[in-house]
């Protein structure tokens, strides 16, 4: 709902569903670790946390989240009620949609979402 990172956000990774408020971040390191480890600099972390794609809407179109939701105008510090209100809503919807599932589609479905994040080619060795 706010900031995930880190080992953190590899465990919340791995749920049958994944929402993010429309204001949060998302991500395995911080963009100033990212920076410090691509660029030897902290100061980049702008340019990092572009090329990371850690807001709700890059996180979406990367194929990893199920929803964005948003916050009120102004994001969800200035109004408690109608953020609370948007998740409940949310999470209920998605509850009940995942309490129609039998357990063993769930756990086939997370389980294929696990293995189509990433994607690499295989060269053959020469």
């Amino acid at each position: 709902i706010g900031e995930g990172g880190s080992g953190g956000a590899l465990g919340i990774g791995v749920g049958d569903r994944i929402l993010m408020l429309s204001n949060a971040i998302y991500s395995v390191i911080s963009p100033e670790g990212c920076a410090s480890i691509l660029w030897k600099s902290a100061d980049k972390s702008q340019l990092a946390a572009e090329a990371m794609g850690i807001t709700s809407d890059r996180v979406r179109e990367q194929g990893f989240l199920d929803e964005v939701v948003r916050e009120p105008l102004g994001a969800a510090h200035r109004n408690f009620q109608a953020t609370a209100m948007n998740l409940r809503e949310t999470l209920l919807r998605h509850l009940e949609e995942l309490k129609r599932e039998p357990l063993d589609q769930l756990l086939e479905k997370r389980y294929q979402r696990m293995m189509s994040f990433g994607a690499f080619i295989e060269e053959p060795v020469k």
